[in-house]
């Protein structure tokens, strides 16, 4: 799914500001504990959030599902000079409630699609693009930090049609917040500063479908609708400069469109046997249908594959692995002081996890991965990055 992460870095007389429309702060698929290692151990708690319509062949009752997963970025940038980034994004939560009855099944779950609450992307020392713009305007000793979230509401339901199909429809209320921060030094003389926060809600909708080709076996296709966001942009700054101070702030309340891309998903699973489940899901972001006032165009449309393998070692106690594969559509051409800062590298992760049963409605998960992110250049610079990820989560059904 697609990330925004606005990053400010304009020094001096002269404003320039650049969106990040293709990373947020912490960048990834998973919502849930479980899902960072693919396991698919038919407890039906979490199911809502990447399948809906399946919620329709749970049994009836109320399933309760609550994760957090905490996220560790570190970023290195090379050219000539190394230049160190760092997200520590400790809670990343999400919830699920599924009420099911007969051929019904209604959910609501919230989840954070984009960046982490209580986190902050940091660069102490700048980065290189960044650092070479503020030394054409006279600054040094820059420090850039950002924040951003989005979070997401979705209400919804499904309904058995027989025994082969089902669907679900849903809408979801999302709103988004992104705060970026430099300061730097002037050199005659003097501090400066700039603070930019953006802020956006929109409404959207989920459609899900489900066919049950053969006992054991499930194909669901779930598509996400496009969220319009119009932005508003509140900006501060500080300048020795009076009319420096004022082209800093020249973007005070103006609105910026930037919308959340539609998602398809398609999710095969099955057990080929008796207590081994794999499964194969594809997400696929339309990036070039939003509207982010042109700067789709530099972008191509994300793509992530992910394969998973669920083994049962008995009724309660069950591990699984899970390899992805994520394009992330930033095109090699795409140069700005974002894209160093967060860069969108394509991706290679691998998710070990365990989830065991207390008793018949209660079950715990654990799960880890870490994040392999190829090599990303920006003219001279060399990028990189990886990630480690670890979730927890609790799922009981009454």
């Amino acid at each position: 799914m697609k990330k925004l992460l606005v990053l400010i870095v304009a020094l001096g007389v002269v404003g320039m500001c650049t969106f990040a429309y293709a990373n947020g702060i912490v960048m990834s698929s998973h919502y849930t504990a479980k899902h960072v290692a693919g396991m698919n151990d038919n407890t039906g708690d979490e199911t809502a959030m990447y399948d809906p319509a399946s919620t329709a062949w749970l049994k009836d009752g109320i399933y309760i599902n609550v994760s957090n997963l905490t996220v560790l970025d570190s970023i290195e940038e090379k050219n000539g000079t190394t230049y160190e980034g760092s997200v520590n994004a400790w809670a990343v939560p999400s919830i699920a409630v599924t009420y099911k009855q007969a051929e019904f099944a209604g959910f609501v779950y919230f989840n954070v699609l984009d960046g982490a609450p209580f986190a902050s992307l940091k660069w102490d020392d700048g980065t290189a693009v960044v650092n070479a713009v503020v030394a054409a305007v006279g600054v040094t000793n820059v420090s850039l930090e950002a924040e951003s979230a989005t979070y997401n509401v979705t209400l919804g339901g499904s309904y058995k049609i027989n025994d082969m199909f089902s669907v679900a429809l849903g809408g979801r209320y999302v709103i988004s917040e992104t705060t970026s921060k430099w300061d730097g030094t002037v050199l005659n003389p003097g501090d400066a500063s700039q603070e930019t926060t953006e802020t956006a809600n929109g409404f959207g909708g989920v459609i899900g479908f489900n066919v049950v080709p053969t006992h054991g076996w499930l194909i669901g296709l779930t598509y996400a609708t496009a969220v319009k966001r119009e932005f508003e942009i509140d900006q501060k700054a500080t300048h020795p400069n009076a009319l420096a101070e004022a082209v800093l702030e020249a973007e005070d309340g103006e609105k910026v469109r930037e919308d959340l891309p539609a998602m398809a998903t398609l999710t095969v699973a099955g057990m080929p046997v008796t207590g081994t489940i794999i499964a194969l899901q594809v997400n696929y972001i339309f990036n070039n249908q939003a509207d982010w006032e042109g700067a789709e165009d530099d972008y191509d449309n994300d793509i992530i594959y992910m394969l998973a393998l669920t083994q049962y070692l008995n009724p309660q106690l069950r591990f699984s692995l899970g390899l992805q594969y994520a394009y992330k559509g930033t095109k090699d051409d795409y140069v700005g002081p974002s894209n160093d800062a967060n860069p969108a590298l394509d991706e290679i992760a691998i998710g070990i996890g365990g989830a065991y049963s207390i008793d018949e409605n209660l079950n715990v998960g654990l799960s880890y991965s870490y994040t392999f992110f190829m090599e990303g250049k920006i003219a001279t610079q060399k990028l990189n990055k990886d990630r480690n990820v670890i979730g927890v989560q609790v799922g009981y059904k009454i």
